[in-house]
């Protein structure tokens, strides 16, 4: 999966700060070794996960939601400490 532009609102960067991550760690899950997959609880149609590890070496879990106009942007939604089903399906699936 493409995810080329994370476009983010001043909404999110206050929720990812609740979950103690901040913007850069999201890119540095897009720009690092991620996957990709669909999201199995959307919220909204074409939403998908991004799990990956930052440079500090957490693992996340970030929440995308595509832009309506150009595919290679997407919404950066909220994102978490990846779960331990979530770390072991990104090491399955690199």
């Amino acid at each position: 999966m493409r995810v080329v532009v994370l476009l983010l609102t001043q909404t999110t960067i206050d929720k990812l700060a609740a979950h103690a991550i901040s913007p850069e760690e999201v890119r540095q899950v897009n720009d690092g070794d991620r996957v990709v997959i669909r999201n199995p609880r959307p919220r909204v149609e074409g939403s998908i996960l991004m799990i990956g590890p930052t440079h500090g070496g957490r693992v996340l879990t970030v929440v995308l939601n595509p832009d309506p106009i150009d595919p290679d942007a997407w919404h950066v939604r909220t994102a978490w400490q990846a779960s331990a089903a979530q770390i072991r399906r990104y090491q399955s699936d690199r």
